[in-house]
């Protein structure tokens, strides 16, 4: 795992409350994480990454492996 992906996941492991690590492949959308803590989770990791998500590319955007892709492919 690169470091990236290290400060990634751990920043979902500490702010998403869902008392198990998350299945990074699964859909959010069936997950259990509320759209409420994905909408503020997304804008957490855009501030703490630096990277701007347009809302056009939230809907490419499916599980939080997808994520995490997205933004360290623009993180600089």
């Amino acid at each position: 795992m690169s470091p990236f992906e290290t400060r990634f996941f751990a920043l979902a492991q500490e702010n998403l409350d869902l008392g198990r690590d998350p299945d990074w492949d699964l859909k959010i959308s069936e997950s259990d994480i509320s759209s409420m803590d994905a909408v503020a989770f997304i804008k957490l990791v855009s501030h703490e990454f630096g990277v701007e998500i347009p809302a056009e590319d939230l809907g490419n955007i499916e599980t939080m492996r997808a994520l995490a892709k997205y933004v360290e492919s623009r993180a600089g």
